[in-house]
């Protein structure tokens, strides 16, 4: 057979070649295995080439998607304009697998082991959705990689605290001043910026920019860094909270609040329910009669950029981290976008909302008088 794989050494390499065609494939890789400088090539390179030459043998008789592994499936997946999202870390665990070899057992035990710790939700976002996008796009053309699979997923709980309704501002600003003054902290933030309220809890000092009316988030729950404009009316407290060092947003013991996280002893996440301001908002909802958590502060922006504000959906997923993920985009998380800016500011100003919230350096000013006239102690006569 005129076709041949051959073993050999190059001068800019330190390792034993594989060159050659075999059934009208090209081959052309580094073994990996160091020559240091021997005539001979050792056994495993022979085992190396014939291994290679017997994957496309198979090829040959069986068809391409015999040896196709999953890497070589997110490759073809990618190139034709597939989404990077959640892959990197996939193709890392997996990408040497045989496609032919996946059963569902296999894959659970794989997303088990990657995210066990994580919800269902979680893991259907990073790993399910990505997989099943690489699989499903394999199975189309003449030569596909794949059969079609009706893959299944972990089941989602739908939760109840997160109903897709909006709250009028008149009722969130009464609710807000309804709040002891660290939750109505977060709850003003969650309602003017449109985070989730994970990212709240977990905000540093360090990512705020009032000056520059911008919020840089190096983590968040879709793993995709963004930018956050920072609406105006926001400007004064965030500036007041990024004097203090760490956490943003701090419980009434002076600590971050806990995530509100439920593990079992294999480090499996049970619970995922939140909870951080659960007292105080059910205080807050006895006076006011209003039935408001923190995630509707989310979907109130969401509701109101769209309508009354006539915000762009494209501009409006930017701003709520929806947009879809860019390679470029991670890395100016820190510069402010003036387009951004102005959309978050089309929100209602807070008119009538608490003092301590709109101006908090005022309040710092007017209780250390207080406290400087209660200091103060009576002159003893030395007479």
């Amino acid at each position: 057979m005129s076709d041949e794989l051959k073993i050999i050494k190059r001068a800019d390499s330190p390792t034993w070649w594989i060159r050659g065609t075999i059934f009208g494939q090209k081959v052309y890789e580094s073994t990996r295995i160091p020559h240091r400088d021997l005539k001979r090539y050792p056994s495993e390179v022979v085992e190396y080439r014939d291994n290679i030459r017997s994957a496309i043998k198979e090829s040959h008789i069986k068809g391409q998607a015999y040896n196709a592994t999953f890497e070589e499936a997110a490759r073809n997946y990618l190139k034709a304009g597939g989404s990077p999202r959640f892959l990197s870390k996939l193709i890392a665990k997996i990408g040497h697998e045989k496609l032919r070899t996946f059963s569902q057992s296999f894959l659970d035990d794989i997303a088990h082991e990657m995210y066990g710790h994580c919800t269902n939700e979680t893991i259907n976002r990073q790993f399910w959705t990505p997989f099943v996008a690489v699989w499903t796009h394999n199975t189309k053309g003449q030569n596909p990689l794949c059969p079609l699979v009706n893959w299944k997923r972990p089941k989602q709980k739908k939760s109840k605290s997160k109903a897709r309704r909006s709250v009028d501002y008149k009722d969130a600003i009464q609710f807000i001043n309804a709040l002891s003054y660290p939750a109505a902290k977060v709850m003003f933030f969650l309602f003017w910026s449109g985070c989730r309220p994970m990212e709240a809890f977990d905000l540093e000092t360090s990512c705020l920019l009032p000056e520059h009316e911008w919020i840089a988030l190096d983590e968040t729950k879709t793993d995709m860094p963004r930018g956050i404009p920072m609406h105006r009316a926001l400007i004064p407290l965030l500036s007041f909270l990024k004097e203090q060092d760490g956490h943003v947003f701090l419980n009434m013991e002076g600590r971050r609040y806990p995530k509100g996280q439920k593990y079992n002893a294999n480090g499996r996440l049970l619970e995922n329910s939140g909870g951080q301001l659960a007292t105080p908002i059910d205080t807050a909802r006895k006076k006011t009669g209003l039935n408001i958590v923190p995630y509707l502060g989310r979907h109130t922006v969401s509701t109101n950029l769209i309508w009354p504000c006539g915000v762009h959906g494209t501009i409006k997923d930017e701003i709520l981290g929806q947009a879809p993920e860019s390679e470029m985009s991670k890395f100016y998380i820190h510069l402010p976008r003036k387009p951004l800016i102005d959309a978050i500011n089309k929100l209602p100003y807070p008119d009538g909302l608490r003092e301590d919230l709109i101006d908090p350096y005022k309040i710092r000013t007017e209780h250390q008088k207080v406290y400087d006239q209660k200091s103060l102690k009576p002159l003893v006569s030395m007479a």
